[in-house]
């Protein structure tokens, strides 16, 4: 069997080139922007796409930077092809698809909250994506 490796990187990132692919609950938003203000820290880098830089996980966490004045945001690239990162839906009702949540990111027709559940093959088990997400710990300053 040959050894699939995930080509990863973190790379801080303008907001403004990150596309998201879901809609957001404004008061997770509300709620996350609290937080963050007070720690003064941003802890863990989102999730995206490398090539279209779609995010894939931390929606929630981008926009309350956003409200927050941040220009920047500590991202983790991922090749979101490769057969180690599956996509599902939440609500198993829904069928999804890499191509889909690609394509709902481009062309700007999100998809509900929390619609996409991303998961990654970790040595034989799956594990949600943000297992990936490294701690960056970056004072809130650094990232107007």
């Amino acid at each position: 069997m040959k050894n699939m490796e995930l080509n990863i990187e973190v790379k801080i990132l303008p907001i403004s080139t990150l596309k998201p692919h879901e809609e957001i609950n404004f008061e997770v938003v509300r709620e996350l922007a609290i937080i963050i203000k007070k720690e003064g820290i941003f802890r863990r880098a989102i999730a995206i796409d490398k090539e279209n830089y779609i995010i894939l996980d931390g929606h929630h966490r981008v926009k309350a930077l956003e409200i927050l004045g941040c220009r920047f945001i500590p991202c983790l690239l991922l090749d979101y092809f490769s057969p180690l990162i599956v996509v599902s839906s939440w609500n198993n009702n829904i069928s999804l698809s890499k191509e889909l949540i690609i394509e709902a990111g481009i062309k700007g027709k999100l998809l509900p909250p929390k619609t996409s559940k991303h998961m990654i093959n970790l040595r034989g088990k799956l594990s949600h994506l943000s297992e990936l997400e490294p701690e960056v710990n970056i004072p809130l300053k650094d990232l107007f």
